[in-house]
């Protein structure tokens, strides 16, 4: 810990280091928006024309930059810029982060300013702010001061967090994969018709034995009800309590709040479905939880939980034409869930689909306990070895 010293970050780093002027030589760009990233994770590129793009659309970034939204600090949009393309602009609400590299590790830094609590620090300052927004200045990150060991231990923190981070990346990215291969499973069975033992023949536009029917004949549905808020809590006390479609994440949901006194519940591996603002945003119980008002669950009547899932994915559209219709955010009540109108395919069909289909579903199930795992690993070690605390040989 002795070669552990203080620093003021803005003697380490240059924020805002380029915007576009006069001279930039690119006519289209590639354009990240501060909604677009959190967490060093990015949801949309967009392309515009140069003299089309957004009026925010100014900052340069370079190699191992760091971006970090100044409104809300919070909502954790920030990144950590890895070989852009030679046209990616940033919005102006990002405040871009230039390490001189002689002085500290551009990942290491990162992952100082990724904390809680200097998130909070800074959130608190935002709150404080005169603006529309609770914000922050890039002075207000140059003002943190930040304990930093030498270059070389530096490198090998941000490397004992980067193989963390990398992991978990290489985890979600095969679960994307599989998710992939299931969902074209699907589409083959039920809708191109190309299932086992199928001899093309058609009556009515259908396989024999196949109908429409009501989603509500075939799917069990309990409409989420949220419990009295003194019954919440983050300390892991109760029942997990999922509120609404703000706490999806990929295929299953994060755990943020609990209930002692949970209403309405859904049980492992049904389907979660928002019902409300928006509505039809799919996800997958990975325990038994309480859902809120904004939530639904959804279950075949004979369990097949891989088809329940893929099937509300499939009629994701229709989840979205009640966008528009009940509130001003729009919502389905329950009525109008279980008479959507749905293919009802023969029972031996969804039994075979359900057994070629859950060994996909199982292994992202374990893909994804294992990415909690290491998240909660790496941000148990993240503070203690950001402190000194725990220290690398």
């Amino acid at each position: 810990m002795s070669e552990w010293k203080k620093y003021r970050l803005g003697d380490l780093v240059i924020t805002n280091r380029k915007s576009i002027d006069k001279d930039f030589p690119y006519t289209n760009i590639l354009y990240l928006d501060t909604g677009s990233i959190t967490t060093n994770a990015i949801t949309e590129l967009q392309k515009f024309e140069l003299n089309k793009a957004p009026s925010r659309a100014k900052r340069i970034v370079c190699d191992e930059d760091i971006i970090y939204s100044t409104v809300r600090p919070n909502q954790l949009h920030y990144g950590f810029i890895q070989n852009p393309q030679n046209n990616l602009i940033v919005s102006t609400g990002f405040a871009t982060i230039t390490c001189k590299k002689d002085k500290i590790h551009p990942k290491f830094l990162y992952y100082h300013l990724s904390q809680t609590q200097i998130t909070e620090y800074l959130h608190i300052i935002a709150e404080s702010s005169t603006s529309t927004y609770p914000s922050i200045k890039p002075s207000d990150i140059e003002a943190l001061e930040i304990f930093a060991p030498s270059l070389p231990t530096q490198t090998q923190i941000a490397q004992i967090l980067t193989s963390f981070d990398d992991k978990i990346e290489l985890l979600g990215q095969m679960n994307q994969t599989l998710e992939t291969i299931a969902q074209t499973i699907f589409k083959e069975w039920f809708v191109d018709f190309n299932f086992p033992g199928f001899d093309g023949e058609l009556i009515n536009g259908l396989p024999k034995g196949w109908r429409m029917g009501k989603l509500g004949e075939e799917f069990d549905l309990v409409m989420g009800q949220s419990p009295k808020g003194e019954t919440y809590n983050e300390d892991g006390n109760g029942m997990v309590f999922y509120q609404g479609r703000t706490d999806f994440g990929f295929r299953f949901p994060t755990n943020r709040l609990f209930t002692t006194e949970p209403n309405r519940k859904a049980n492992t591996l049904d389907t979660l479905v928002s019902v409300r603002a928006p509505v039809g945003d799919i996800n997958m119980a990975n325990e038994p939880c309480c859902i809120g008002r904004g939530l639904s669950s959804v279950r075949h009547k004979t369990k097949a939980f891989s088809y329940t899932y893929y099937l509300m994915k499939s009629i994701e559209n229709i989840f979205k034409g009640f966008e528009s219709e009940g509130t001003v955010f729009g919502s389905i009540n329950k009525s109008n869930f279980e008479d959507i109108e749905i293919l009802v395919p023969e029972l031996k069909s969804v039994q075979e689909f359900e057994i070629t289909v859950n060994a996909i579903d199982y292994k992202i199930l374990e893909n994804a306990n294992q990415i909690q795992t290491l998240t909660h690993l790496r941000d148990t070690l993240l503070p203690k070895l950001m402190s000194g605390a725990v220290a690398v040989e």
